[in-house]
C-alpha cells in the first residue's frame, strides 16, 4: 500500500486506532456479559476454547498462532482451563514430545452456555450496521491485513 500523501497517512492511522477501540470495547462488553451470566472465563481463556471448538484435540502451536499468544501464556492458559476441567492434554501418538489440547466434555458444554452470549454481544455491536456495510468493512480490513502479511 503506498501512501500517496498525508491525508492516507492519517486514515491508515485512523483505521489503526478504530480497529484498537473497537477490540478494546468488544472486551468490555463481552466481559460485562460473562459476569451478568455469571460465566467465570477470561476474554484469554474464551479465545482458546473458541479455537478448540472449531477443531478440538489439536497441537499446542496450532493454538498459539490462532490466538496470536506465545507459548508460555498459553501454556499458564491450557493450565487454568485443565484445573477448571474444560479442557484436558492428550499424548499425541504422532510425536511423543507433542501434547494435543481437547476440550472435555464439560467445555463442549461451556460453547452452549457462551454462544448466544457471544451472539448477543455481536448483535448489539451491529445494530446500527447494515450487512452491506459489515460485509464492506471486513473486506477492507481483510485487504490491509493481507498487506500486514506480505510486509
Amino acid at each position: 500500500m503506498k501512501i500517496k500523501d498525508s491525508k492516507d497517512l492519517v486514515r491508515i492511522s485512523q483505521l489503526m486506532e478504530v480497529t484498537r477501540d473497537i477490540r478494546k470495547g468488544a472486551r468490555q462488553h463481552f466481559m460485562k456479559k460473562m459476569k451478568e451470566h455469571k460465566i467465570d472465563v477470561t476474554i484469554e481463556m474464551l479465545e482458546v476454547l473458541y479455537v478448540l471448538w472449531k477443531k478440538d484435540n489439536i497441537n499446542q502451536q496450532v493454538i498459539v498462532s490462532e490466538t496470536n499468544r506465545n507459548k508460555a501464556s498459553l501454556t499458564s492458559l491450557i493450565d487454568n482451563l485443565t484445573s477448571r476441567g474444560l479442557v484436558q492434554r492428550n499424548s499425541d501418538p504422532t510425536d511423543r514430545r507433542n501434547n494435543l489440547i481437547a476440550l472435555t466434555k464439560e467445555g463442549e458444554k461451556y460453547q452452549e452456555k457462551l454462544m448466544p452470549i457471544m451472539a448477543e454481544v455481536y448483535q448489539s455491536l451491529q445494530s446500527d450496521i447494515s450487512s452491506q456495510e459489515l460485509e464492506t468493512a471486513i473486506a477492507v480490513l481483510q485487504k490491509v491485513n493481507q498487506k500486514m502479511v506480505e510486509l
